[in-house]
């Protein structure tokens, strides 16, 4: 079971009354809603279920012994704050190789197993095994973030632990976020979860109006532009006309927006109706205009945690990557291209797309750092990049660099993403399989739909979303209910799917 698959619609309903109906104490509520989401996990596969709730009860005890153990200060060179450094550290990395370890078995076996047996039998060797099947367990990589989030916060003492199992266990597997996040942190979620929550009609309202919203972006937008036209594209690149590689390439970035940013909304909308408050995940990137605005509103959960755990420890720390900014966006987004990889598609195009972005982020870095330079030994400069001229090619340019380099996200495999190159300026005949005046409809609204979704945030456009939310409730609803009917008329039934499940 997935956000947008029908059987959510029959069992989001049902927990939500229930849920409300219970007298109103927290650890009732949190047992219910962790009774519910593991029913959602085992409706993916009953028998993984034991594998979430080991590695929850693991991080709960680790964050319990590293409590148990006080954080001696930074100055203390004692024997005894020796020892408790390194019995924290150990605990520390119990926490972090039954993660990080869990997740490279998971995602990554596949990778190594075939190439070592092909050079086993190089060698002359005749080996036992096939290929490695592993099961890849539900939300695996946000579940993991989310628990060393928390693991690590314990360890440095930016965060108390939390000793109610149960509550831990529902930040851990809470079933809106489950599947693909948005990355809780601890000091964000844990304190709600220790409160009993009331009913709120008006953070219902907002919550039904995040899901609808959520549900057109992923199941309409999302799904009708990858089949119509990324999907066909992509599946044999360099056959079709260029003018259809092109409209590919930006098709594909604003399915992959729809896909991961209606999900995320989806998620937030069904937290806010059980009285949760879920991280926001997306905010309006395509308005950005240089690559760290980009990346501070896209995936925005991601990003923070690992620009919070990874970069800033390695370039604001005492080791060798001390003030090596440019050498920590490298490896950061490498890292997280390598997140990004599983076993279901070519690694080598996650971490191409990664080494790109960290290259981009190196580049404006200097860029910017040589225009600050500029501005102080002429004002004019400062004028200029204030220019709408300016302002509009930084725009452009950054969009172009972030929709280019997502060819190799979404190609089967390097050689895929040359040929899709090559299809630009090739001589392929075929066009989209769009036909008929319903089709070609239906394919604008589903890319005018994530196009729409960030002009409203312009100041041009927001007064007019405004005096549209702010209607008469009947109007409202006439306008809910058609949009719910146009919805269930164009979205077949059971055919959606989640391009990021598989991370």
């Amino acid at each position: 079971m997935s956000l947008v698959e029908v059987e959510f619609a029959f069992f989001l309903p049902l927990v939500l009354i229930l849920h409300w109906l219970l007298p109103r104490r927290a650890w009732l509520q949190n047992g219910f809603l962790l009774l519910a989401s593991a029913l959602f996990y085992a409706s993916w596969h009953p028998r993984l279920l034991w594998l979430l709730f080991v590695t929850a009860l693991l991080d709960w005890w680790v964050g319990l012994r590293l409590a148990a153990t006080p954080r001696p200060a930074a100055e203390d060179t004692t024997p005894q704050a020796r020892a408790a450094r390194r019995v924290r550290l150990a605990w520390l990395l119990v926490s972090l190789g039954a993660g990080i370890g869990g997740l490279a078995f998971c995602k990554y076996a596949g990778f190594f197993v075939e190439p070592f047996a092909d050079l086993l039998r190089t060698l002359g060797f005749v080996p036992s095994t096939g290929p490695l099947h592993v099961i890849l367990p539900l939300g695996i990589s946000f579940q993991m973030l989310q628990r060393l989030g928390y693991t690590v916060d314990v360890y440095y003492g930016r965060e108390p632990a939390c000793r109610d199992p149960l509550r831990f266990a529902l930040f851990v597997a809470f079933f809106p976020q489950l599947t693909a996040g948005p990355i809780s942190r601890a000091a964000q979620l844990l304190p709600q979860l220790a409160q009993a929550r009331r009913l709120d009609f008006a953070a219902i309202r907002t919550g039904a109006g995040e899901l609808l919203l959520g549900f057109a972006l992923k199941a309409f937008a999302a799904d009708t532009i990858g089949r119509m036209v990324v999907d066909p594209v992509f599946a044999a690149p360099g056959t079709f006309a260029p003018a259809d590689h092109v409209l590919a390439m930006f098709a594909n970035a604003l399915q992959i927006y729809a896909d991961f940013a209606g999900y995320s909304l989806m998620a937030i909308g069904a937290g806010r109706l059980f009285g949760i408050q879920l991280p926001e995940n997306f905010s309006v990137p395509f308005l950005s205009r240089n690559l760290p605005e980009f990346w501070r509103r896209w995936h925005i959960t991601l990003n923070r945690w690992l620009f919070d755990f990874i970069f800033t420890p390695l370039t604001a720390g005492h080791g060798l990557m001390r003030g090596r900014i440019r050498t920590g966006f490298l490896l950061v987004f490498v890292l997280s291209g390598v997140w990004h990889a599983s076993a279901s598609g070519a690694m080598t195009g996650y971490v191409l797309w990664g080494f790109l972005h960290g290259v981009g982020m190196t580049v404006q870095a200097t860029f910017d750092e040589q225009y600050r330079g500029l501005c102080r030994r002429d004002r004019v400069w400062v004028q200029r990049r204030k220019s709408r001229g300016y302002q509009v090619a930084a725009w452009a340019l950054t969009q172009l660099f972030f929709v280019s380099t997502l060819i190799p996200f979404r190609a089967a495999s390097l050689g895929d993403a040359a040929a899709f190159l090559g299809g630009f300026v090739g001589t392929g005949a075929q066009r989209v399989p769009v036909h008929g005046l319903t089709q070609a409809t239906f394919l604008g609204l589903a890319l005018a739909l994530p196009i729409v979704h960030h002009l409203v945030a312009l100041d041009a456009c927001r007064g007019l979303w405004t005096r549209i939310t702010q209607l008469p409730a009947p109007v409202r609803g006439v306008l809910v209910g058609l949009a719910l009917v146009a919805l269930t008329v164009v979205v077949p039934v059971g055919a959606s799917t989640f391009l990021y499940r598989q991370f």
